[in-house]
């Protein structure tokens, strides 16, 4: 069976000796030296940023049941990830909430 016109056809990755070798080798230098970034730090950044964005949206919420559902879901994947401010998110929320119902 031919592949068809315009089909990629996958091949395993594979690599030579001398490459794995040169990967082995900068890898133990990365660690010898201490570079690279630790995964703790990683993670407080990108809960940082998740925190930024939950916020955001909450700015921008408009009170559609769209956007609630898409709010709603982006807080409870931010609480079941550690995100620390869920309850102070959630608190500028509903005071976003009462502001509008009272207008």
């Amino acid at each position: 069976m031919t592949p068809q016109a315009g089909a990629t056809v996958r091949k395993p990755f594979t690599l030579t000796k001398a490459e794995a070798r040169e990967l082995k080798r900068r890898s133990e230098e990365w660690d010898r030296r201490g570079w690279g970034i630790p995964h703790s730090v990683v993670e407080a950044r990108w809960l940082a940023k998740l925190g930024r964005e939950l916020r955001q949206m909450v700015r921008e919420y408009d009170g559609t049941a769209r956007e609630a559902k898409k709010l709603l879901e982006c807080i409870l994947i931010a609480e079941q990830e550690g995100l620390p401010d869920v309850a102070e998110i959630r608190r500028e929320l509903a005071s976003k909430l009462a502001r509008k119902r009272a207008a």
